[in-house]
């Protein structure tokens, strides 16, 4: 198991759930075992980002992804949404890094 695969708690990493689907508010509340509103809440937060047309918001693969590592911070470390945004925001400095030493080490 990489670690970014693991950082999710073993859930495949957003590159592997890539695709252009998008999913609705309540299709992403049951993938992601959360209530509707609270991932609007996360929205709110700018912890994730929601596509919205009309008055239907959707979400693609990659927050679907964020919101599944974010309900592990949630229930198994019970950390604050503070906290959750912090660290998120963290993973996501991670992520650019080793994708950013990938294309340095491909040039070597």
């Amino acid at each position: 198991m990489t670690y970014q695969q693991e950082r999710g708690r073993g859930l495949p990493a957003p590159q592997a759930l890539e695709t252009k689907d998008l999913h609705d508010l309540e299709a992403a509340a049951e993938l992601c075992g959360m209530h509707p509103e609270m991932i609007l809440e996360y929205a709110r937060a700018d912890v994730i980002e929601l596509r919205r047309e009309g008055e239907l918001y959707h979400l693609d693969c990659h927050a679907i992804h964020r919101l599944r590592q974010i309900a592990v911070l949630r229930e198994e470390r019970s950390m604050s949404l503070r906290s959750i945004r912090f660290v998120m925001d963290l993973m996501e400095r991670l992520d650019s890094a080793e994708q950013e030493l990938r294309v340095l080490r491909e040039r070597v």
